[in-house]
């Protein structure tokens, strides 16, 4: 097998290796950096194709409120909003760390919107209590690449696209070196480093339902649980209403604006689906939306994705209808709360005569981004689905974004601890920029003093029964059905049995290659532990909804249970996982 030697491996071309790569070249510019990513850079990675209504940077800023101890707030929204379930200690750090990661970007000419006294203009988002979403529009996400990418291009760094991480080769609890394949030649090569930086994204192609690139199967934390790492919080996933096709989070505006909620056939079905009470509060619910987009236990908007869900599991497809007013709003009627948002707006927001003409005053580019789509939402509905957003566990870091293996580090939305079941709005791109360039500082401050390892690689031996196509199928279809929004234990225990006869039959490669059938390998590793850490938490929480009974309008949640303010914490052993309940980092007694 061919072997690549480097001081620092970055595993990962998104908002997060980019970072990580660009921080260790910039910490010490002698060592030799070299960036592995599975897509050409700018062509995949989740950063550099999300986009959402007005996608967030969450930051705080010197003036942002409340002035006075801003960041802790900050860090108590990330640790409060998360359930409990995250190390306060990493929540700090986000928080403290913000408002140098946003002046990073500025200094790389990313064009954030501003108020007319000069100041980053930010609002109000999922979550939080006090604004501090810092946007460009509906590709904040793809300018930050983009202003990343310059930079990286600038820096002396190596770089290998179409490398697919497969697996580590660890000696005394260190990783030394990574195993990849060439996914445009399926030629395996191995890559020894002094240190590594893991940054891979997270698995949403293991869901049918999801607004994820078709590369991001999960491969790092296969490869890490594979090399003993621990992985935390996996049960807990963003799921929200989005495009189905131009992986589009329809939040925020949207759903602020009432449209109605339509299938093919024009009708409005959200009341069939809700209880009395819900129906006779639907425009504030459907309001609330905008603020509560991922879907969680803790918001009462969840009904509005689980009806949705609803009529989707029947064979219906959905809408967004802003040409007309839903039949239930009446403008006499809207909340006071809501009326008193407007105010910002425009006074009269609820009183023009269809959604499409709110939306154009709280957001008009959005309009016209999705025009640019050729979707005129003056004229026609905008399709949605429930679709997997993002992954809020990971590899488990400490706060130098450290994982339990010794050289490997790991961050964005492959990393885990920082965010527990719910986060706020914007946090995720946030925590590329500020665990990125954490994890590329330290990655390149240990290889300074370790030297490289070489050992001898031997070929993979890979013998299985089920050829990779009709596994891959198979783990896709047991995750969405079992795993995804509607949760019960019975199904995960029947879902996880399959999934460990697969196991025990191996994957065989097939037509599609080497390459197809080291990611079916890895979608399979890292199913069974999603599925696994579901099954444990046996309680309702953020994104994770355990059910008793789901038949809309009735709709039994196992409840929420304080014995599980705690994480669940997983480890691959000889094949099995093995789990650990734990205590997060809590917040000191004068923080709280």
């Amino acid at each position: 097998m061919k072997k690549l030697f480097t001081d620092v491996a970055v595993i990962g071309g998104g908002g997060a290796g980019l970072r990580a790569a660009i921080a260790a070249k910039e910490k010490i510019p002698s060592l030799r950096v070299m960036l592995l990513s599975k897509k050409p850079l700018g062509v995949g990675g989740t950063t550099a194709i999300a986009c959402s209504d007005r996608m967030a940077f969450h930051a705080t800023l010197p003036y942002t409120l409340p002035e006075k101890d801003n960041w802790r707030h900050h860090a108590m929204d990330i640790y409060r909003i998360g359930g409990e379930v995250s190390d306060y200690n990493l929540a700090e750090i986000l928080a403290k760390e913000s408002a140098d990661a946003l002046e990073y970007l500025l200094s790389l000419n990313v064009p954030f919107a501003r108020t007319k006294d000069g100041k980053i203009d930010q609002f109000l988002t999922d979550g939080s209590i006090y604004p501090r979403a810092c946007y460009v529009g509906p590709e904040t996400a793809v300018e930050i690449h983009r202003a990343l990418l310059r930079r990286f291009k600038s820096l002396d760094v190596d770089l290998h696209e179409n490398a697919m991480l497969y697996d580590f080769i660890v000696k005394e609890k260190r990783v030394v070196a990574a195993k990849f394949v060439d996914t445009t030649t399926d030629e395996p090569f191995c890559v020894f480093a002094k240190a590594f930086v893991l940054a891979t994204g997270g698995a949403g192609r293991l869901f049918k339902r999801n607004v994820f690139p078709s590369e991001m199967t999960g491969d790092g934390y296969a490869a890490a649980l594979r090399a003993g790492a621990e992985l935390v919080n996996l049960e807990f996933m963003q799921i929200g209403i989005c495009h189905p096709h131009i992986l589009f989070a329809s939040s925020g505006s949207m759903f602020r604006s009432l449209p109605r909620v339509v299938d093919e056939n024009g009708e409005e079905f959200l009341m069939k689906y809700l209880s009395s009470d819900d129906v006779s509060r639907l425009t504030e619910l459907q309001f609330k939306k905008g603020a509560h987009w991922p879907v969680s236990y803790e918001s009462p908007t969840k009904v509005i994705d689980l009806a949705v869900y609803a009529h989707l599991e029947k064979g219906h497809r959905v809408f967004l209808d802003f040409t007309k007013n839903p039949s239930y709003f009446c403008p006499e009627s809207v909340p006071e709360e809501i009326l008193k948002w407007s105010e910002k707006v425009d006074t009269r927001l609820f009183s023009l005569p269809t959604p499409y003409e709110r939306l154009l005053k709280i957001n008009p580019s959005v309009v016209e981004w999705l025009r640019e789509r050729h979707i005129d939402l003056s004229k026609e509905p905008l399709e949605v689905q429930n679709a997997l957003q993002h992954f809020q566990g990971g590899v488990k870091i400490n706060e130098r974004a450290q994982t339990s293996l010794k050289g490997l580090y790991a961050a964005g939305e492959c990393a885990g601890g920082q965010h527990g079941a719910n986060r706020p709005g914007g946090n995720s791109l946030l925590d590329t920029q500020v665990f990125g360039k954490i994890a590329g500082e330290n990655a390149a401050s240990e290889a300074q003093n370790a030297h490289i390892v070489d050992l001898p690689v031997e070929e993979e031996k890979l013998t299985g029964e089920i050829p990779a196509t009709e596994a891959r199928s198979r783990i896709v279809e047991l995750v969405s059905r079992h795993g995804f929004l509607v949760r019960f234990d019975d199904e995960l225990r029947k879902a996880l049995d399959e999934l460990e006869r697969l196991e025990a039959k191996g994957i065989a490669k097939d037509e599609k290659g080497l390459t197809f059938l080291l990611e079916t390998r890895n979608m399979l590793t890292v199913a069974r532990a999603i599925l696994t850490a579901e099954l444990i938490r046996n309680e309702s929480r953020g994104p994770h909804l355990k059910f008793e009974i789901f038949d809309p309008p009735t709709m039994k949640f196992v409840p929420k249970k304080d014995e599980w303010n705690r994480y669940i914490v997983l480890r691959l052993v000889d094949g099995r996982l093995h789990y650990e309940i734990r205590e997060p980092v809590r917040p000191r007694e004068e923080e709280r």
